[in-house]
């Protein structure tokens, strides 16, 4: 009778420690949420405010010169496609987050997809004044992966470094294995991170110092997501002023 006592005390207290971790897994969850709404709202408001403003300016003002309304069109057009952005990345995070997304897994040659992504953005390193290289042995290692996805990480890798790369400086894209595994590698002669900002980089919406206008802060969100889904982990490091370099890796087999 003792034992069977003693039992059923371990057995209460088991359950509820499992409950307390539950219902603190629920909160978190709860304080994550609010937080990514709170986030999601700032975001969404700027590009909102813009048109609304732009609306008011040309229907309260019909004498306004047509150079004036094609400004506020074209500036229009900007924030229209900034909300898209916005809105679409967004839905595919979650989508990525929550395990929602069918993943069009097969064995793929980096080399090609590597170089496929540095051609799309050769011509915007050339009206920068910015030298853009690929690193790749060929034949170059494989990966099974998404990808459409893979290409929209890299994407944003490189897009970030152009984007705050000077004109005359350089960036690097480039793949790599050995024993220790498989990496994709981004790194640029930049601005560089702020020591304080680089712990929080990935996340959503966190622009560090000087970036407010240059981002939406969710590009390396999404890395981070898609990277993950596919067994893999980002690693960056940077120096203020002297440049970053953003690795994918993939320790061992990748999957």
């Amino acid at each position: 009778q003792i034992l069977k006592q003693g039992l059923n005390v371990e057995m209460f207290n088991q359950m509820a420690e499992r409950l307390e971790t539950s219902f603190q897994q629920l909160a978190e969850e709860r304080d994550a949420l609010r937080r990514f709404i709170a986030d999601a709202s700032h975001e969404l408001r700027t590009p909102i405010t813009a048109l609304k403003n732009f609306n008011t300016l040309l229907l309260e003002d019909d004498r306004e010169i047509p150079e004036t309304r094609r400004e506020f069109l074209k500036e229009s057009q900007i924030q229209i496609d900034r909300l898209a952005w916005i809105t679409s990345n967004l839905l595919d995070l979650s989508r990525l987050d929550s395990g929602l997304v069918e993943m069009d897994l097969q064995e793929q040659e980096l080399r090609p997809i590597l170089a496929g992504v540095v051609s799309t953005f050769a011509t915007r390193a050339d009206s920068k004044g910015i030298q853009l290289a690929l690193v790749a042995p060929q034949p170059g290692p494989t990966l099974i992966c998404d990808r459409a996805r893979l290409e929209m990480a890299l994407s944003n890798l490189l897009d970030n470094a152009l984007k705050f790369t000077p004109e005359g400086g350089w960036v690097e894209m480039g793949v790599q294995e050995d024993a220790g595994g498989l990496q994709i590698w981004v790194q640029d002669s930049g601005m560089g991170i702020a020591p304080e900002d680089l712990p929080h980089v990935t996340e959503r919406f966190y622009r560090g110092r000087g970036q407010a206008e240059m981002g939406s802060g969710l590009g390396l969100a999404i890395v981070k997501s898609i990277v993950e889904v596919h067994g893999g982990r980002v690693s960056v490091t940077s120096q203020f002023g002297q440049g970053t370099e953003v690795r994918l890796v993939w320790p061992g087999q990748a999957l």
